[in-house]
């Protein structure tokens, strides 16, 4: 994680969240873990993880896409990691 977050004045979940989801994001700087997943990994609550991801979102450092199953349901969001 490059030392530019620490300029961004995240919060601990924030920063926890993002790191996450950079471990787990391949090349491409792309992952697509639930927010259960998640949650459970860095031991936060579901909503909490939620919020820290829509803060992340609004910081510019993910962008968020739907996938969609074969089917035409919905399946776990597309994160990427937005380089800083």
């Amino acid at each position: 994680m490059p030392e530019k977050i620490y300029k961004l004045q995240l919060t601990s979940t924030e920063i926890n969240v993002y790191q996450y989801l950079c471990s787990r994001a391949n090349k491409q700087g792309e992952c697509f873990p639930s927010q259960t997943t998640i949650a459970k990994a860095v031991k936060m609550h579901r909503s909490t993880v939620n919020q820290a991801i829509k803060k992340l979102q609004d910081k510019n450092l993910l962008l968020i896409m739907q996938r969609k199953r074969v089917n035409g349901g919905t399946s776990s969001n597309l994160y990427r990691i937005e380089v800083i």
